[in-house]
């Protein structure tokens, strides 16, 4: 069994994170976390639907997968639906989030949790001083 660090678009939920520093952001959760990235695992820019990850499992039984994000998951059911058959057997890490778990009620609840956050409201920091955005948290 293997695990494997998955480096997906730059865009990645509200963030954007270029893939070097992604790489940096896994092997520090998996160092934290005592696993040992065997494996990594580029996917196409633009694209969501870790198709290269679900095809390489085929050949190396994927124990642990680590992604930045959860915002990294399909975003499509059909896509998410064939991602938890495929991978059904996985681990998934999420870094950033510090969650851990497997199997399709935690990969469906992982994935409503990123689509509950996309529908927030953005604030632009650069437009507010600190104490403005405090007040902001406390209304």
């Amino acid at each position: 069994m293997t695990t494997a660090s998955v480096t997906t678009d730059i865009n990645i939920g509200p963030y954007k994170i270029p893939s070097n520093a992604q790489n940096m952001i896994m092997n520090n959760f998996a160092s934290r976390n005592g696993l040992k990235v065997e494996l990594v695992i580029p996917e196409p820019i633009m694209s969501d639907q870790l198709k290269t990850t679900q095809w390489l499992n085929k050949e190396f039984s994927f124990e642990n997968i680590i992604l930045c994000s959860l915002h990294q998951l399909p975003k499509n059911k059909a896509h998410l639906s064939k991602l938890i058959e495929n991978l059904k057997n996985a681990t998934f890490h999420f870094a950033i989030e510090g969650v851990i778990g497997k199997g399709k009620k935690f990969l469906i609840k992982s994935s409503e949790e990123a689509n509950f956050f996309k529908k927030a409201d953005l604030i632009d920091s650069q437009k507010f001083n600190w104490l403005e955005l405090y007040e902001m948290i406390n209304k």
